[in-house]
């Protein structure tokens, strides 16, 4: 059978996600322009556009997906991975509530571990459809799972940028970033505060990959009996 892009009906989308689609949309292009045009902050402009591609992976799992599994995904999926960016970039990058709020980091990793298995959990269901329904153990283990994938690829993400674009994303050497650290908390040491910041970032993620796991099998285990 021959590859074939396919036509999809943006009416699947409920009216109230859609237009959050496009507000978060619009609200990262503005970003992405601020970022690169007055700002000339190269990294953030292309952080806004990476998030960009991301807010269409829906749009693109239903045109590029032919009849694939990966387009039975709902679009309550997009919807989530958008608050996300919306929130993270938005208001912690351009408003500045990751330096304003010192528990703001933090809690934007619960969500996106939340997030992360939420997705992950309907995704092994929907991988396994062929062969029967899946398990939900199989799918609580596959979410955890997941939502820690992704932590680690934004911890990849972030060292990519300290070492070749000269960033302090990880917070391992001085800058202004580091300047009201209380170093003699951390051994006198940039590079043990910057494993201590990078591993609380995985521990969050992975708690809110717990909430999320645990919420996706009480949620679907209702409509179950329902």
């Amino acid at each position: 059978m021959n590859y074939k892009l396919r036509k999809y009906d943006i009416r699947l989308v409920p009216k109230v996600q859609f237009a959050f689609w496009m507000i978060v949309r619009i609200s990262i292009i503005i970003c992405a322009v601020y970022s690169f045009f007055i700002e000339h902050d190269v990294v953030m402009g292309f952080e806004s556009v990476f998030c960009l591609i991301f807010t269409h992976l829906w749009d693109m799992f239903q045109v590029f997906g032919s009849n694939s599994f990966i387009i039975e995904v709902p679009p309550l999926s997009q919807t989530m991975l958008n608050i996300i960016i919306f929130i993270g970039i938005v208001f912690g990058s351009y408003f500045g509530l990751f330096d304003k709020i010192w528990w703001f980091d933090n809690f934007m990793h619960v969500l996106s571990g939340f997030v992360s298995a939420s997705f992950g959990y309907d995704f092994a269901c929907i991988i396994q459809r062929k062969k029967g329904k899946c398990a939900a153990t199989l799918a609580a283990i596959f979410s955890l799972m997941f939502a820690i994938s992704i932590a680690v690829g934004w911890e990849f993400y972030e060292f990519a940028m300290d070492t070749l674009h000269g960033t302090n994303l990880q917070l391992a050497k001085q800058g202004a970033e580091t300047a009201m650290v209380n170093l003699s908390k951390y051994r006198g040491e940039y590079g043990y505060y910057g494993l201590v910041d990078t591993m609380t970032d995985m521990i969050m993620n992975t708690i809110g990959g717990l909430i999320g796991m645990i919420f996706m099998i009480v949620l679907r285990n209702k409509k179950k009996k329902k």
